[in-house]
């Protein structure tokens, strides 16, 4: 693997994408994926299967109404969280489908929140935006954006801004970043610590003293928060900013009560969630491996983990604390989304697969969990002759959505999806994952028509 390659995946442990995409290794561990995934390439059992459970839908953009979505709500029950994800970040299909069954949640099964793979401080803005407040949807989608913002993110926060302006619609919408906040690309030494800069607003304005004090003890360690500077840190550094930062957290805790008299509870809770989010990152920097050029560092697995443990947590928080007593759809990658630990394709170069956010939501939430995994507009040309993509293929429907559970009654059908089999990610690279374990129910689009 090149320093390129390498370079572009520690930049989607740092930032809110997925590891990219390594051509090499996809082809070196295609073989091995075979070895894992059932040698038959059999699959026509579960084609057969998917052919007469296969929920038809229709295409995002030309829906004349909601009624092809209603065996997904009697698929969600009485879930609180339904986690959908996508096969790459970029597609539009899945941006698409995610507004559409945002809405019908809303409407039809009692959903306030929408939580997806983005800085959690940042989101603060496209928040404020939905609740009237400044600015525009597109600035608001920017922000979470490490490119030009999608027209469907930009719709989505012009929705639920309406939705919300409706003074019959008593419960309003919340909007979530669930992501530890971005530091930066490879290579930069700008310093980025926007989660923590609303911290020190805040205690401006409830506690002068301890925002004085805060700025005294965080001055150093603010113009060090760069993807070149942060893991420079000696130890000693190390421990000092780590026990600075668990000192505000404790402060907050400690003085909710009065700190809410003085501002208000939401603006309290953006706080103090802000100044987990900058503890979260902390604990991920400190465990994310130095730079070994040519390679992927076999330790990176701690940093991934140490990110999907802080989605998991900020999930959890979106539902007790911030989902105005509704339920949340969280969206995001496949990898971060399913119930089963990261391995298969470039992932191997761990010393061991990580685990996902989807794991530890489910050891959180049990039942209260419902995933969707996607494979949308898979490439033909680099999927392996086991694949859920290619089997997905098979099915004579372009757009369609799955019930794996109910696989459960066919012993045959069962045995094939609890096989760990690859699932195309990004293109051009796989995971290997038993998929009934992984998801609930899978989300089918032949095509995308976007960028």
């Amino acid at each position: 693997m090149s320093p390129v390659h390498y370079k572009v995946i520690m930049k989607a442990i740092l930032h809110k994408k997925l590891i990219a995409v390594c051509i090499l290794l996809f082809y070196n561990a295609s073989i091995f994926a075979q070895s894992m995934a059932d040698r038959s390439d059999n699959n026509n059992a579960f084609v057969n299967w998917a052919q007469k459970h296969a929920f038809t839908l229709q295409a995002s953009d030309k829906a004349t109404d909601d009624k092809d979505l209603y065996p997904v709500k009697q698929m969600i029950g009485e879930a609180r969280v339904v986690a959908l994800g996508e096969p790459a970040h970029g597609f539009r299909e899945p941006l698409a489908f995610r507004n559409r069954l945002f809405k019908f949640l809303v409407h039809h099964c009692g959903f306030t929140t929408i939580a997806i793979e983005g800085d959690l401080a940042q989101s603060r803005l496209a928040a404020d935006y939905i609740a009237g407040g400044r600015g525009t949807a597109k600035d608001a989608a920017a922000a979470l954006s490490i490119s030009e913002p999608a027209a469907e993110n930009i719709e989505l926060l012009n929705w639920m801004r309406q939705y919300n302006a409706d003074s019959a619609h008593t419960i309003k919408l919340r909007f979530y970043g669930m992501d530890i906040q971005m530091i930066g690309f490879p290579g930069d030494t700008t310093p980025n610590h926007s989660a923590l800069d609303q911290v020190l607003a805040y205690l401006q304005q409830v506690d002068e003293s301890a925002a004085r004090r805060a700025h005294f003890e965080l001055a150093f360690y603010l113009t060090q928060m760069s993807v070149v500077r942060y893991p420079a840190l000696s130890l000693k550094d190390q421990n000092t900013l780590t026990t600075v930062l668990e000192n505000i957290v404790a402060l907050l805790e400690r003085q909710r009560i009065a700190f809410i008299n003085r501002s208000t509870k939401d603006a309290y809770e953006w706080a103090n969630r802000n100044a987990i989010a900058a503890l979260q990152r902390d604990r991920m920097m400190r465990v994310m491996p130095p730079d070994q050029p040519g390679k992927i560092p076999p330790n990176a697995w701690k940093a991934m983990n140490a990110r999907d443990v802080a989605m998991a947590d900020n999930i959890n928080w979106i539902l007790h604390n911030g989902a105005n007593g509704g339920k949340v759809l969280v969206f995001a990658h496949n990898a971060h989304v399913k119930n089963a630990p990261t391995a298969g394709g470039v992932w191997d170069a761990f010393a061991l697969p990580p685990n996902s956010a989807g794991e530890y939501l489910r050891s959180i939430l049990g039942n209260d969990l419902f995933i969707i995994g996607s494979s949308i507009a898979p490439e033909p040309t680099t999927l392996q002759a086991n694949s859920i993509d290619k089997a997905l293929l098979k099915v004579d429907r372009s757009k369609y959505i799955l019930d794996l559970r109910t696989a459960a009654r066919l012993p045959e059908v069962a045995k094939w999806l609890s096989i760990s089999r690859p699932m195309q990610a990004n293109k051009v690279s796989f995971f290997l994952l038993p998929v009934s374990t992984a998801f609930d129910a899978l989300l089918f689009l032949d095509r995308d028509d976007g960028r």
